[in-house]
């Protein structure tokens, strides 16, 4: 009966993060990247578009169901999906497709990582980690936010944040509201290079110094500087 239950109990945390490494290994091992990556959108541009014309519901569905499984799996480089997302539906409704899904997508992983790392059991000594542990959690909100705006892998926000105790509620506020601006930089420049395309044009190096991408990138370039910013105007929230 013990070695049941520590089997169940090892397969109810180790399970889900089990299952997310299993998927990872198959989306690089059956070379899926190569077909959702915005070289595979572009080649197939004439193609998708007539189906998503002819499926449009369908279309932004299937597209939000796989942004979310990639942020789920934790795919790196995984909010360049924001991309095909502007691409594929325009910067404003693939913006907000990618933003819903990133969100959810991040969640998601949050919950698996929280599971199999199980925060309580390092809040008990004293020492770094402890201190900053509680730091964080004391100002989650606030340093989620700041963290989504940083240029910063996507899935080491959300492990990071699954080894403290956040409430899935905080985080996924956080996450949501941090998200906005590069959801929609992201898929403003997947909507310029759907117009190039459109115009029979490649996406070469000429297609970065187009006006739009330019002012695209200086969006990018100001994203950036809004965590300092805020860490600025809340220097006494240092953890």
């Amino acid at each position: 009966m013990y070695r049941s239950r520590r089997i169940y109990s090892l397969l109810r945390r180790f399970g889900p993060l089990t299952l997310v490494v299993l998927a990872l290994a198959a989306f690089y091992g059956f070379g899926l990247n190569a077909y959702i990556g915005n070289r595979g959108f572009a080649e197939h541009y004439d193609a998708i578009m007539s189906w998503r014309d002819a499926h449009p519901v369908s279309s932004a569905l299937i597209f939000a169901g796989l942004y979310i499984s990639i942020v789920a799996i934790s795919v790196p480089a995984s909010l360049w999906m924001s991309v095909p997302g502007g691409l594929l539906f325009g910067w404003f409704v693939g913006g907000l497709l990618s933003w819903g899904a990133a969100t959810l997508g991040a969640t998601l992983a949050f919950l698996v990582a929280r599971n199999a790392i199980n925060p309580a059991q390092y809040g008990k000594k004293d020492g770094p980690y402890v201190r900053f542990k509680a730091g964080f959690e004391r100002n989650a909100f606030s340093f989620i936010i700041i963290l989504r705006l940083m240029p910063l892998p996507f899935f080491v926000v959300n492990m990071a944040a699954g080894t403290f105790h956040v409430p899935v509620r905080t985080f996924a506020l956080a996450s949501a509201i941090g998200l906005i601006p590069a959801s929609f930089l992201f898929a403003a420049l997947g909507e310029t290079a759907a117009e190039v395309l459109r115009a029979g044009g490649k996406l070469d190096s000429s297609f970065f110094l187009q006006p739009k991408i330019m002012v695209v990138f200086i969006g990018f370039a100001s994203l950036a500087l809004l965590p300092l910013i805020i860490r600025h105007f809340r220097k006494d929230d240092n953890p």
